[in-house]
């Protein structure tokens, strides 16, 4: 069950990646970190990451208004009886990891 969950998940990463980039805004990088899947596979939830960090919440809205779009465009991709829900949340584990990171570095 476990492998099946991490290639789901990978697999999704993948899609979503690729719908964040077809929905790109100019100036603004939105990367999908990760992706954390219920156990009994119905809600998916993509963790991304925004860039410059003062538009996180301009994005984050405008993702919540897409998880529709995503659930269609990943339909056409993902061969499952039941297609899972998606919402989006900002990765606020990749941005503690930078934050360590640029401690770390500072300190050599």
């Amino acid at each position: 069950m476990e492998f099946r969950k991490e290639r789901m998940a990978s697999l999704v990463k993948d899609i979503a990646s690729s719908f964040l980039k077809s929905k790109g805004e100019s100036g603004i990088l939105i990367s999908a970190t990760r992706v954390g899947i219920s156990r009994d596979f119905k809600n998916v939830t993509v963790f991304v990451s925004v860039f410059p960090e003062n538009k996180e919440d301009d994005v984050l809205n405008s993702l919540k208004d897409k998880c529709w779009e995503l659930r269609n465009y990943a339909k056409k991709q993902l061969k499952m009886k039941f297609l899972p829900q998606f919402k989006f949340e900002i990765d606020k584990e990749e941005k503690a990891r930078q934050r360590m990171e640029k401690i770390l570095n500072e300190e050599d």
